[in-house]
């Protein structure tokens, strides 16, 4: 009679989630992989009038034009000069470009349990997690200010 072994092999394989860690005014943040739509050259801003919080510019990228998400102001923290990235956050309601520091973004994969809720939670903040010893804030950026934007329409 044939036997199914039972031991390490045996085990089912536990779910990773992927994080992309990057920093924005010198502060390290992380996203889930998947809401991240690309991390571009930072093209020049265009100054839009805008009663929509911490969106307040355009950027173009070809044919593409998005609209941006001051993520620097938001957080109370200054964008440092030089160079940055664009980075492309998959909202709900569609693309959105977020400038971060230059500085390149790298990929993390851990176990879901890694990312715990803390006091200081935030409508868009997932959690906290811990990459390379510091404890950095995870954020979604499907939900990257929308809970400001419906605040207004009600």
């Amino acid at each position: 009679m044939l036997k199914t072994p039972r031991g390490p092999t045996s085990k089912v394989a536990a779910t990773l989630v992927s994080l992309v860690a990057f920093v924005v005014g010198g502060r390290r943040l992380a996203a889930r992989a998947d809401e991240v739509g690309g991390v571009r050259p930072w093209s020049p801003a265009l100054s839009i009038p805008s009663t929509t919080p911490f969106v307040h510019a355009v950027v173009r990228h070809g044919d593409e034009v998005l609209p941006v998400y001051d993520l620097a102001a938001r957080l109370g923290v200054q964008s440092g000069t030089g160079d940055h990235l664009c980075l492309v956050a998959k909202r709900r309601d569609g693309l959105m470009a977020v400038c971060i520091d230059a500085d390149i973004p790298t990929l993390h994969t851990l176990d879901p349990s890694g990312i715990r809720t803390t006091a200081r939670q935030e409508s868009d903040m997932i959690g906290v997690c811990v990459i390379g010893g510091e404890e950095v804030p995870v954020y979604s950026l499907a939900l990257l200010g929308l809970q400001a934007k419906q605040a207004r329409h009600r």
